[in-house]
């Protein structure tokens, strides 16, 4: 092969790639993937590649083609490793509002006894006027979800029963919240399925308000 040291950046511009990979497929299984942020972290292999390209057509030398390609490597895996960790503190405090990804947040908690088989794994087809948000636990901070939307009287009325035997408490929402604490709808009835307070509590519940037909699951950690 003519030009043989152009082998030594192509296999590190490859093993720079092979990285990229790694941590795009970690992005994807994220709840919001942030994919044109990800993208950043492909120039290492593309700018060692045309370090590659040069030393192939013959631009470089052997001696000048090695010491950039070594001096590049230690400069970019610094600046990758530094962006990576930006990359990874900030997807793990965005907070997610797109219903798009509901189901990945829901996955989540999906492990949460007050959660299992009481929150919709998905959002449901007839759900209207939906708002949504859902905020990862990161470090000592909390972790919510909070799926609110709007549905029949009929539908309401279903998961009412399939409440009646989840909840710990029901009763209506503003009772709860002048003995405790929490926010809503003041004429909604509570399903509260899980409380623990404390400096790291947890709760969960569900509201159902009749005068706007809507429902709200809610769970949140701290």
């Amino acid at each position: 092969m003519k030009n043989k040291h152009a082998v030594f950046p192509i296999i590190m511009a490859g093993l720079a790639f092979l990285c990229f990979l790694f941590i795009a497929f970690n992005m994807a299984i994220s709840v919001q993937p942030l994919w044109g942020k990800t993208m950043v972290l492909i120039l290492p292999s593309l700018v060692l590649a045309f370090v590659g390209f040069l030393a192939f057509k013959g631009k470089l030398d052997a001696r000048k083609t090695e010491n950039l390609t070594v001096g590049l490597s230690i400069i970019l895996v610094i600046a990758a490793f530094v962006y990576t960790i930006f990359l990874s503190v900030l997807m793990a405090t965005t907070e997610t509002t797109n219903v798009r990804y509901y189901t990945n947040a829901y996955k989540q908690i999906d492990h949460k006894d007050s959660v299992k088989g009481i929150f919709p794994k998905k959002l449901p087809d007839d759900a209207e006027a939906v708002s949504f948000r859902y905020h990862p636990q990161f470090l000592q901070g909390g972790e919510l979800f909070e799926l609110s939307y709007s549905t029949t009287a009929d539908r309401l009325s279903d998961w009412a029963d399939h409440l009646a035997d989840k909840a710990e408490w029901i009763g209506s929402n503003e009772e709860w919240y002048q003995t405790h604490w929490g926010y809503g709808y003041e004429e909604a009835i509570r399903y509260q399925l899980y409380w623990e307070d404390g400096n790291h509590g947890e709760t969960a519940y569900v509201l159902i308000d009749l005068t706007q037909n809507r429902i709200t699951f809610f769970y949140e950690d701290w």
